[in-house]
């Protein structure tokens, strides 16, 4: 047979039609057929299918047949061959050739050979006639004979040869022919099919049959002798018995499907079709071998196996882009990303690692990114090169499955579902051996941890579309449903939307719900009613601070700026800050204690304290009593701002309910801001639950994109909750928050605003409309009753007639929304009766009457509540009445004792104080719980709790808590024995309620209400009673009483803390005053209740230094108990001098404030004036006393009563009163001098002249004269003599009768009395004869006549001795104008000119002191008189003179004119402009009426003094033409900027205040030639507009608001090109001056008012030239002298300029050009020295100067620069980081270097390490103390504490031990002995929280008695002992911190030095004021707490733990 391998190969390549043959099918197909489908290759070539079925079904047929071997001889576990086309081996049986091994005893080879033949038509049978063929036909039995005798031939083991067909046998034809067929019945795996038989037959025929001689005939070779012979019938027969034929098989076709069932069950699989297809094709594979080659059955399982691999890869990779499309379906990313993550997997790909990781967050998403990315790489874009997996689906894949990755996948990519990944061992074991068939296998795992590429997920690595979606997903937000992207709105989405968030968004199952924050209570929108803040600046508030700060507007409003809106923007920091702050609160304070109210008319809306888009970082404290509606405002802002803006987050806590959180708040942590946000995230809820949440309230709160945050309820938490939370807020404003809320009652507002440097807001009461409103309102909807109008009638009366009723501060009683609304409640059913039922409305008002204080109206409320209560629980309980009542009120009696309980435990915080006052309970936990949910269950229906956002019961107002405790304490006080309870009578309780619930802040509610309910008590005829007879030794006082008061006594003696008596006199309890008084008074001596109150005494030693209160002792019983006084005085039996001195200083001090107003009624008139007249009769009585009081005042202080001009104008304003001017005088007059009276009554004309009319200056002055003290009467005020006549009249006569005394002749005296008397008389003719007669006399030939006429001249020209008045005076000001103009007539006739002109300016002069007083009383009329009469009688020469004429100033030495002393008059009293006004415009007026030369006159008046323009802004516009036309409009404007000019600190001002808007447009076209003239200079020509900007840039305020209203007027009036062309006047010099110069504010108001064109342009100008030219200036020359302290704050300025806009060339150049050393006269210089050597000398705003270089330093400069600056030294004068320190101190230094990059930190440490003990040694070791002392004393501010401080934390161990001597050795400075720690402790400047710090850094590393030694060190005298002189100068927060650093020894030396004080002579002078200034020390402060010590101190900050030395925090 012909190698059919060799024709296919050969017939392969022609294009001859293809043979039938197996080769030419396996070139035909490119791929092979697939398992029992031959119609698949149809499917694929539909045009060669045909053909390649016809020609090579066979062949597929036989390939069939070989794989059906290979299987089942693999499953029967055979060890076989197979082979075909082997012809060699089987010849014609050459299809199949199956040697497998059979042991039946001894291993053998058996054979089974097979021949296949397919037939297409299955209908044909076999016949005889094709098995007796001769030829080579397919069933030809000669040649399959001829075949098997060859393999007979060689000794095969043959156990068959078959011929196998899918046809059968024509059986009637083999009969016919003799042929048999014989079944073959035994089983043969090979050719078993399910569902299709097959027929195995062998034939036979007879040996006689003609066939038998063919076969005989056949050739058969013998092997050994290769001779051919004739084959043997034994031969025949053995080929008949091993032929078999194998009939009816299954087709191709059928047999493929069989097949593929037979490989599923292989695989166990359902479907095999692609494993029954790689079977084939390796099959197929292996038939095509040029060489034939046995198939073993080791090589046949191992294509099984890899089928089985192959379908294990399959199946890999089919989950693998299965978990892909899954993972794609949540996200996408852009290009961008994908080519990110392309380069990392190059990178990875291309190292030689097998394991690979990327580090993600998020391994999911990345796998996206990388799936993505592969696609990417040519060697992985298709599905199926890569695997890519879960780790939990790779651990539970089956090892085969693994195995299959060795051989199919060069890539495996792990995606770590927990972000945890396997050992990398565990991946190598999926790799393999390099055997494997790939080499360069790799894998690469996406987890959390590891070192390897990191990827990160960010939000604009996502596709456009995949952001879109995530932007549009919606969140439920705080009630509304909200889209991310409204959220987010103008923000970086990036930064929102971070890895997390974008994870929780893209996959969260459930809604992202960001829900309405806390607990927010629910109020009726209806009944609510806008309210009105109280603002607490107003219009004068900044002048009033521009007065106290003496620095200018400008200077001011560079430290701060007040918005319209009341919130101060802070510019400084640090020291100036606080010092700015306090005197803000000392105006603030003295507001509060003056009568006068105005301030409180500034208001606002409510509305307008709603965040706007503009506000950042705004503070808000909101601060009233109980019960104004705090909280509900909160609410109602919520509601409105959740509203209208939806988006913004509004968080709302009750801080209460964070109680806890708070506590947990740490506010150690460097980074607050930080701390702030961790708080909010883990307070809100669902927040902390939602990273996307998280995200977005940080995003919030650092870009203040919509955030807001109330707190609400600050006084209802403890003290270090208060504490935490001012940290807390603290914190927040480090974020950028739009706005903050936080409430709280009035106790605590100062704690608040000291620690935010605001002020708080209060509500306006309700108005008398808004409680109409809120009553009618709410009648309306809880009566349901359609009447309207008489509703609101009934409201509208009953607010009428309270109205009238109430008195003062009581009309402001149902002002008080919660009070309104407890009215409205309780009087609901009354109204509701007289609408209904049509009672009397009087009946109502009269019940009302007796219910309007809190008490009443209180328990009123609590009746009705629980007569509701009562009747509903009647309809449901079906019950006899009788049972029911009892039943009932057993109930009621367990609801109230269970809403007591529940208040107490509201109110009170401590358990141990709360067991105290309720007991403690015997019974169960489980009953007390049982009964404590009935009682609850009852409590709610009683209609006073609610549900808090912990779903625990609360009272919906704490006020209701406050009463029930209160009326709780009420039943132990009270008298009636079957009404009180016993809580006195056990000590504990005594002793909580005195010495803490009647004095601590937090029970001031409780205290209020108390001191209500006690009224009925107090008015009650048994306590009048024991009142009276209480001293009897007879009367029984109750044991409770007296032991209450013994206790409280003993506690406030023993502890010297507060005690209840003084607590009910500072919060104004006038009946608990009364209460304790008179327990006191029937329990203790005198002396002992004088103990008791001297705390409150407390201030009045302070002398200049003492801030008085409104509220004090002295004002508690002027305002609330005016028979107190009498009572303390009645205390005050003279045996104990120093309380006569304390009571006597009291009164000094005090008085003055008493608001003195009209009495209510005349029984108040007589309390009030006995109040007096006790006062000053007790102070007559002790005058010595009170002398000695004031003059040991410094004589600079010692004003000497000047506040009791209070007094005094009250005493003149009501006329009750004045029956006590008498001994007012003559107390001032007999316990001081003359000279005091003087100045009371002048500060009290001067500040009250409304109230000095004629009647009551003739009352004073007739005091005075009836105290026969006319003398002290002329010295008053001359101005105020003269709106009196009468006494004016006595006060000349009385001048006159001295003079006469002292110097006038008889003879002139007799003339002189004519004069006067006639001028007083008015007798014009008379005195006109008498001057003829002088006049006359003048030329007498008579010496003696002659000399007499002169003097009487010389008499009428100049006042003469003391006397004041000339007769001129006294005609001017009596309105005699007549006999005045006759007086200057005669006077102009007989003096020579120049002897007028002399006489007339001199201030002695016979008209000065009229004009002036005129002037400064106020009377145009006389002033106009005046100067109209001088210019008609002496010319207008001299009536300009006159007004030209100058006096001494108020302040200064030099003279000012009359215009300037108006304007200093009107600026010192802070009168409007009105009075300038008049002046102004009365003297034009004078001078220009009926004066065709008048205007002349006026210009020359304006224009000699060039401060004189700042008036030209009242002038009436008709004057200021007049003025104009003298020289004409151009020049004049020339005259008025010449003189503008001049005054440099008031130029522009000048000209814009009001000036500007007075021109009309052609005077404004001359103003603007004449500004933008030249001005010729000797060096330079500048156009004036530059000369006013340089002038007015010179000092250092700049005037940028009056440039901006100048531009803005221009620009109005004449157009924008107007003012570009005045910025542009010079070409934009001066533009280019002022940047260069760092003026920014002017600089940016040009630029403003500029078009933008030009803006653009002159900003490309700067940008090229400006800054080139400022760094040339400043870095190329000699340092620039920059010590001039008008320069400093511009030194700043221009290096931040230089930074700011430097080039990126000269920013690299600058640190070494500014640090560069210059030589001149061998002494050293550098740039940045020399500035240093500026802003470490200035204390102005020095803070915020170096904050703002900083920062400009961390923007613009690298890292190396910044150290050189930082560290720069080669001057020697100490690098800016030492003298940072050293100046501000380190804490100040270390913030500003955490402004920098971060390792800027290390190498200033490592500065100060290394240099720090040089540095030291240089300061304090080198003979240099004296210096350094003298340089601590100059420099002041912190330096001398800070320079302690750095010696204590950088000295070497040698020098800290010498640290003690070093600092307590006392050295010579000048003739001065001073300590360097004298000279810091003893310092004014320095704080007591620096004190602190060192003090506990020195307890901490040199122990306590180190401390000791410094607090007792004493540097001159027993005076000058550091804690001494603390005391001194009532430092008492600074003795507090020195105490508490001291041990138990230490202490108690300190307490023996201050009592043995007063012993010593050289300090009996101070010893008591000493002993009284450490009885106020508060040592209570101190608070011992686990055996350690915590300073409370009232200046919030930073101290140190005394005994660890660990950071504490201060609270006040």
């Amino acid at each position: 047979m012909t190698n059919k391998r060799d024709k296919l190969n050969k017939d392969s390549g022609r294009s001859s039609p293809v043979k039938k043959t197996r080769k030419n099918l396996a070139n035909a197909t490119q791929t092979p057929p697939l398992a029992g489908a031959s119609s698949s290759v149809l499917e694929e070539a539909p045009e060669v299918a045909q053909g390649l079925r016809k020609t090579n079904h066979g062949v597929i047929f036989q390939l069939k047949l070989l794989m059906l071997f290979l299987i089942r001889g693999i499953r029967a576990g055979h060890a076989f061959r197979l082979g075909t086309e082997m012809e060699d081996i089987g010849g014609k049986f050459d299809d199949i050739i199956f040697q497998y091994e059979v042991d039946d005893g001894g291993k053998r080879q058996v054979n089974r050979y097979l021949q296949a033949k397919h037939k297409q038509d299955e209908s044909t049978k076999i016949t005889a006639g094709q098995l007796f063929n001769e030829t080579e036909g397919d069933f030809s039995l000669l040649k399959y004979f001829s075949s098997y005798c060859g393999i007979l031939s060689r000794g095969d083991d043959i156990q068959d040869c078959i011929i196998c067909t899918n046809i059968g046998f024509n059986s009637e034809n083999l009969l016919k022919k003799g042929i048999q067929l014989i079944t073959v019945n035994t089983d043969d795996g090979m050719f078993k099919f399910r569902r299709h038989p097959v027929a195995r037959y062998k034939i036979k025929i007879a040996p006689g049959h003609a066939f038998w001689g063919k076969l005989r005939q056949v050739n058969v070779e013998e092997p050994a002798t290769k001779l051919k012979r004739n084959a043997t019938d034994n031969e025949i027969n053995s080929f008949f018995d091993k032929l078999v034929f194998v009939v009816n098989t299954p087709n191709e076709v059928h047999l493929g499907n069989l097949l593929t069932e037979e490989v599923g069950e292989y695989y166990k699989l359902n479907k095999a079709d692609f494993q029954s297809d790689f079977i084939l094709r390796n099959m197929l594979d292996w038939f095509k071998l040029k060489k034939s080659e046995f198939l073993t059955s080791k090589q046949g399982q191992q294509i099984l196996q890899q089928g089985k691999q192959k379908l294990t890869s399959l199946r890999m990779t089919s989950v693998s882009i299965n978990y892909q499309t899954k993972l794609q379906e949540t996200i996408e990313f852009n290009a961008a990303a994908i080519d990110d993550m392309k380069e990392k997997l190059k990178t990875l790909l291309n190292s030689p690692n097998k394991i690979e990781r990327i580090r993600t967050a998020f391994p999911k998403r990345t796998a996206v990114k990388v799936s993505a990315a592969l696609k990417t790489l040519e060697k992985f874009k298709r599905d199926d090169s890569y695997l890519m997996s879960s780790s939990k689906g790779l651990n539970t894949t089956s090892a085969s499955d693994k195995d299959a990755f060795k051989l199919e996948h060069q890539l495996l990519v792990v995606v770590c579902k927990d972000g945890h990944a396997e050992h990398d061992s565990y991946y190598e074991n999926l790799i393999g051996d390099n055997q494997t068939q790939l080499k360069n296998k790799k894998v690469i795992i996406l987890c959390h941890d590891g070192v390897g590429t990191r990827d990160d997920l960010k939000f604009t690595q996502l596709s456009d579309n995949c952001m879109e979606k995530l932007l549009d997903k919606e969140v439920s937000f705080q009630g509304t449903v909200q889209t991310v992207r409204d959220l987010i709105r103008n923000g970086n989405q990036e930064e929102v939307i971070d890895d997390n968030s974008m994870e929780e968004l893209l996959v969260g199952k459930k809604v992202v719900n960001i829900p309405l924050h806390d607990f927010v209570p629910a109020f009726d929108e209806e009944l609510y009613i806008e309210r009105e803040i109280i603002l607490p600046f107003d219009d004068t508030f900044f002048d009033e601070l521009v007065d106290e700060t003496d620095c200018t507007r400008d200077e001011l409003l560079g430290k701060l700026k007040v918005t319209v809106k009341n919130n101060i923007e802070w510019f400084v920091y640090g020291r100036e800050k606080e010092e700015l702050w306090h005197k803000i609160n000392k105006i603030f304070e003295k507001r509060c204690q003056s009568t006068d109210s105005a301030w409180l008319d500034n208001k606002i809306p409510e509305i307008d304290l709603t965040p706007l888009e503009e506000w950042e970082n705004r503070i808000v404290v909101v601060s009233d009593v109980a019960g104004t509606g705090k909280s509900t405002m909160l609410s109602n802002y919520y509601r409105k701002m959740r509203n209208e803006k939806p988006d913004n987050w509004i968080i709302k806590m009750d801080l209460v309910d964070h109680i806890g959180a708070l506590r947990q708040f740490n506010s150690g942590e460097v980074d607050q801001q930080v701390e702030a946000i961790k708080f909010f995230i883990a307070n809100i809820p669902n927040v902390r639950e939602s990273p996307f949440a998280q995200s977005l309230l940080r995003h919030k709160l650092q870009t203040g994109d919509g955030i807001v945050v109330m707190l609400d309820g600050f006084d209802e938490i403890d003290i270090q909750c208060q504490d935490k939370c001012i940290s807390l807020i603290k914190a927040i404003r480090l974020t950028n928050l739009n706005a903050l809320y936080i409430t709280t009652r009035p106790h605590l507002n100062g704690k608040l605003q000291d620690s935010l440097f605001q002020l708080a807001y209060t509500l306006r009461d309700f108005s008398q409309e808004d409680q109409i409103n809120y009553l009618s309102g709410y009648w309306k909807k809880q009566l349901k009753v359609n009447a309207d109008a008489e509703v609101r009638s009934i409201a509208t009366s009953i607010v009428e007639h309270l109205s009238k009723s109430l008195k003062g501060n009581e009309r402001s009683f149902i002002g008080i929304p919660l009070q309104c609304h407890i009215v409205a409640d309780c009087f609901e059913s009354q109204v509701d009766d007289i609408i209904q039922n049509g009672c009397n409305l009087e009946a109502l008002l009269k019940d009302l009457d007796s219910n309007l204080n809190l008490d009443t109206l209180y328990e009123r409320l609590f009746k009705k509540k629980r007569e509701i209560y009562r009747q509903e629980k009647a309809k449901v309980q079906q019950v006899d009445n009788h049972i029911l009542h009892n039943s009932l009120e057993d109930h009621m009696e367990c609801l109230e004792i269970y809403l007591r309980d529940l208040a107490v435990k509201t109110i009170v915080s401590d358990q141990t104080h709360i067991d105290c006052l309720l007991g403690k309970s015997n019974e169960s936990a489980a009953t007390i719980e049982q009964q404590h949910k009935k009682r609850e269950e009852g409590s709610v229906c009683f209609g006073l709790l609610t549900l808090n956002r912990k779903g625990e019961f609360q009272f919906l107002h704490s006020t209701y808590a406050e009463y029930l405790m209160a009326n709780y304490l009420y039943g132990g006080f009270r008298l009636d024995e079957d009404l009180r309870n016993k809580l006195l009578d056990k000590k504990p309780t005594r002793e909580l309620i005195g010495s803490e619930i009647l004095v601590g802040l937090q029970y001031q509610g409780v205290q209020l209400f108390i001191d209500f309910m006690l009224y009925e008590m107090v008015n009650h005829e048994k306590w009048h009673v024991i009142r009276r007879v209480g001293t009897d030794p007879n009367f029984n006082f109750p044991s409770r009483f007296t032991d209450f008061t013994n206790e409280l006594y003993s506690v406030c003696i023993q502890k010297r803390s507060a005690n209840a008596l003084m607590v009910a006199v500072e919060r104004y309890h006038a009946n608990i005053f009364e209460i304790l008084c008179t327990f006191a008074d029937l329990t203790l001596e005198k002396y002992q209740i004088l103990q008791l109150i001297k705390p409150l005494f407390r201030h009045v030693d302070s002398g200049m230094q003492f801030k008085p209160s409104k509220r004090n002792l002295l004002a508690f019983f002027w305002e609330r108990k005016l028979d107190g006084f009498q009572r303390l005085l009645g205390w005050h039996d003279g045996k104990h001098a120093d309380y006569t001195s304390l009571i006597a200083k009291a009164i000094y001090v005090y008085a003055p404030y008493l608001s003195i107003q009209d009495p209510q009624s005349e029984k108040d008139l007589k309390k009030q004036k006995e109040f007096f007249s006790k006062l000053l009769e007790f102070m007559l009585q002790n005058r010595s006393t009170v002398e000695k009081y004031i003059t040991q005042w410094p004589k600079q202080y010692r004003s000497l009563f000047d506040d009791w001009h209070l007094v005094l104008t009250s005493f003149l304003r009501y006329e009750y009163y004045n029956s006590l001017l008498e001994p007012l005088v003559r107390l001032v007059l007999q316990t001081t001098s003359d000279s005091a009276l003087v100045l009371i009554v002048n500060v009290a004309f001067h500040n009250h002249k409304d109230d000095f009319e004629q009647a009551k200056v003739e009352k004073l002055s007739s005091v005075l004269i009836e105290m026969e003290r006319t003398d002290v009467l002329a010295q008053l005020p001359r101005e105020m003599l003269v709106s009196a006549p009468e006494a004016f009249n006595f006060v000349y006569k009385y001048h006159q009768l001295c003079d006469r005394k002292k110097w006038l002749p008889e003879k002139e005296s007799d003339v002189m009395t004519q004069l006067n008397t006639m001028a007083f008389q008015g007798e014009t003719t008379a005195v006109q004869d008498i001057l003829r007669k002088v006049s006359k006399d003048l030329n007498s030939d008579t010496p003696e006549t002659r000399k007499m006429a002169k003097d009487i001249v010389h008499y009428m020209t100049y006042r003469c001795g003391t006397n004041p008045y000339t007769l001129t005076y006294l005609a001017a000001v009596c309105g005699q104008e007549e006999m005045f103009r006759v007086m200057l007539q005669f006077v102009n006739e007989v003096l020579p000119d120049d002897e007028l002109q002399t006489a007339l300016i001199s201030k002695n002069g016979f008209l000065h002191g009229a004009f002036w007083d005129a002037k400064a009383s106020g009377k145009i009329e006389t002033l106009q008189s005046i100067m109209k009469a001088v210019r008609e009688t002496m010319g207008p020469e001299s009536q300009l003179n006159l007004v030209k004429s100058r006096r001494l100033g108020i302040v200064s030495v030099s003279s000012i004119n009359f215009i300037q002393d108006a304007l200093s008059v009107i600026d010192y009293q802070r009168q409007s402009s009105l009075s300038m006004r008049l002046i102004i415009n009365a003297l034009a007026k004078a001078m220009t009426e009926n004066n065709p030369d008048g205007y002349k006159y006026f210009h020359d008046l304006i224009f000699h003094d060039e401060r004189n323009i700042s008036t030209l802004k009242y002038l009436d516009a008709q004057h200021l033409s007049g003025l104009m036309s003298v020289e004409g409009c151009e020049n004049w404007m020339k005259r008025l900027l010449d003189a503008a000019i001049k005054v440099p600190e008031d130029s522009i001002s000048s000209l814009q205040d009001g000036l500007l808007s007075k021109f009309n447009n052609e005077e404004l076209q001359c103003f603007l030639t004449a500004i933008t003239s030249n001005i010729d200079q000797p060096s330079r020509s500048i156009n004036v507009w530059a000369k006013l900007i340089h002038s007015s840039c010179k000092g250092n305020a700049t005037y940028s608001p009056d440039v901006k209203q100048m531009f803005n007027y221009i620009s109005k009036n004449l157009g924008k090109r107007t003012i570009v062309k005045l910025i542009l006047s010079d070409n934009g010099s001066t533009v280019e001056w002022v940047a260069l110069r760092g003026y920014t504010e002017i600089l940016d108001v040009m630029l403003a008012a500029l078009p933008p064109a030009d803006q653009e342009q002159l900003r490309q100008r700067l940008a090229n030239n400006a800054h080139q030219k400022m760094f040339e200036e400043f870095l190329s020359k000699v340092p620039i002298s920059w010590d001039r302290s008008q320069s400093y704050s511009n030194a700043v300025e221009v290096i931040r300029y230089c930074l700011k806009n430097g080039s990126k060339e000269q920013l690299s150049k600058f640190a070494n050009s500014a640090t560069f050393v210059y030589e001149i006269q061998e002494k050293k210089f550098s740039i940045w020295n020399t500035f240093n050597d500026t802003i470490f000398t200035n204390q102005i705003g020095f803070d915020r100067d170096i904050q703002v270089l900083i920062e400009f330093m961390a923007e613009k400069l690298n890292v190396d620069d910044i150290k050189i600056l930082m560290l720069h030294d080669d001057i020697g004068k100490g690098p800016f980081f030492l003298r940072l320190i050293l100046w501000e101190g380190i804490r100040f230094a270390w913030e500003m270097i955490d402004l920098l990059p971060a390792n800027v930190r290390e190498p200033v440490n490592i500065y100060l390490k290394n240099n720090g003990p040089q540095i030291i040694h240089k300061m304090f070791f080198s003979n240099g103390t004296e210096t350094l002392l003298a340089k601590m004393r100059q420099l002041g501010r912190m330096y001398s504490i800070n320079i302690l401080q750095f010696y204590l934390d950088n000295g070497n161990k040698e020098q800290l031990a010498q640290f003690m001597e070093t600092i307590t050795s006392i050295h010579y400075v000048g003739s001065a002995k001073r300590s360097l720690w004298g000279a810091a402790s003893l310092h004014t400047f320095t704080t007591d929280n620096t004190i602190n710090e060192f003090l506990g850094c020195v307890s901490e590393k040199l122990g306590k008695n180190a401390v000791k030694k410094l607090v007792l060190h004493k540097e001159n005298n027993e005076l000058d002992v550091v804690i001494i002189y603390a005391l001194r100068k009532s430092w008492a927060d600074r003795c507090i911190a020195m105490f508490a650093y001291l041990d138990d020894e230490g202490r108690d030396e300190v307490r023996h030095l201050v009592e043995s004080l007063p012993s010593h002579t050289d300090v009996e002078r101070y010893g008591q004021q000493l002993k009284d200034n450490w009885d106020e020390v508060d040592l209570s402060k101190i608070q011992y707490t686990h055996g350690k010590n915590t300073l409370l101190t009232e200046t919030p900050g930073m101290g140190h733990n005394v005994e660890t030395g660990h950071p504490l925090v201060m609270v006040g």
